[in-house]
């Protein structure tokens, strides 16, 4: 998902809210290197949480601006994680990340 896509696909999360004055927070959009299609905003320069779990993240976009009810989905919570579907037009919220699975003998 390049950085316009990114754009539209916020955009589209955000569509259908009222919409507030323009603010000065930013927010930081990052990739789980672990999962291509696991993503979580942050605050600017904020680290994110579930590092290990996620594998580590990598950041796609920095000081990005968002509509209102994301601001206030990362303000209760101080992120937003989500999975993208693998066609890209459609989102889940996670809440937090559980460990893999692992068969044990």
């Amino acid at each position: 998902m390049g950085n316009n896509d990114l754009h539209d696909f916020l955009t589209k999360i955000d569509s259908g809210q009222e919409s507030e004055p323009a603010s000065s927070d930013r927010f930081d959009h990052y990739r789980s290197l672990a999962d291509y299609n696991l993503m979580i905003l942050v605050a600017k320069n904020a680290v994110p949480p579930f590092r290990f779990k996620a594998g580590g993240w990598e950041l796609c976009q920095s000081s990005i601006e968002l509509g209102p009810s994301i601001k206030a989905r990362i303000a209760e919570k101080g992120f937003l994680m989500f999975r993208v579907d693998e066609d890209q037009t459609g989102w889940t919220e996670l809440i937090d990340l559980s460990p893999p699975s692992r068969d044990r003998c």
